[in-house]
């Protein structure tokens, strides 16, 4: 018997990496799958490799830089299927530069994909669960560099700590419901799902990574399909970190050497 039979999900950023391996994981178990990314192209190529696995799948091309694209996207998604059943925020992306060098243009595309967006998408699902007496899931997709520091990489990282408050609140309110808000976090993750580990990955994983490897979109895919089991109902507002025991692992100070880069002055 697969434990999702009949439920639909929608995934964004599911046309590859750990979108399109979570939602091949869900169809394992008998969801039916939305796909979701930026082009028709590869949505349509998702969309085919989801009915490999026996189940419905329809495909919607959103870009979530694009609040309005967000919007349509629960919009199509509910005029297409009968209800929602799982929402899983995986969509998000990271522009790396200093702080300091970060533009009001960067802040809001990468703040839109990896925050509002999916604050969006949470609450029109929401909304939708409750209207249909749903015991709905939600996982939103966030990374260790919510609470350790990633290089260059600040906006990204407070969007996704934001969705860890947003998983704890929206979890606190949706209780009541009966549905479930839950988040995980990935440490360092592979290039591509499939894909021998590049040399200077192991190499890495070996010296920081106490499991000593990096993690795999399987890893990720198979949290996130805890998450949205029938059995895993009374586990909310949590944030599941994935890392393999690296922010265990506390470096030698001598090794934790930070390089002071350049101020770049315009004209």
């Amino acid at each position: 018997m697969k434990r999702l039979a009949g439920k639909w999900a929608l995934v964004t950023g599911s046309t590859r990496g750990l979108g399109r391996t979570t939602a091949e994981w869900l169809a394992k178990e008998g969801a039916n799958i939305v796909v979701s990314g930026r082009d028709e192209e590869p949505v349509a190529a998702s969309v085919a490799a989801m009915r490999e696995y026996g189940v419905e799948a329809i495909g919607i091309a959103a870009d979530l830089a694009e609040i309005s694209d967000a919007y349509r996207l629960a919009a199509e998604t509910f005029a297409a299927v009968p209800k929602l059943d799982i929402l899983v925020n995986n969509a998000g992306m990271s522009t790396r530069k200093s702080f300091w060098e970060y533009t009001d243009h960067d802040w809001d595309y990468q703040t839109n994909v990896n925050l509002r967006s999916p604050f969006i998408l949470a609450q029109e699902a929401a909304k939708n669960f409750i209207a249909h007496e749903t015991r709905g899931r939600i996982v939103n997709v966030s990374t260790i560099g919510a609470t350790h520091c990633h290089a260059d990489a600040t906006i990204y990282n407070l969007n996704k700590a934001g969705q860890e408050a947003m998983t704890r609140n929206m979890a606190f309110e949706l209780a009541p419901y009966g549905c479930s808000v839950n988040c995980v976090a990935p440490g360092a993750m592979s290039n591509k799902p499939g894909t021998p580990q590049r040399p200077q990955a192991q190499a890495y994983a070996t010296k920081f990574i106490p499991f000593g490897r990096v993690g795999s979109a399987e890893d990720i895919a198979a949290v996130v399909l805890f998450f949205c089991l029938p059995e895993s109902e009374f586990t909310t507002g949590q944030t599941l970190l994935v890392d393999g025991g690296h922010a265990a692992y506390l470096p030698e100070r001598e090794k934790m050497v930070t390089e002071k880069k350049p101020l770049k002055v315009e004209g």
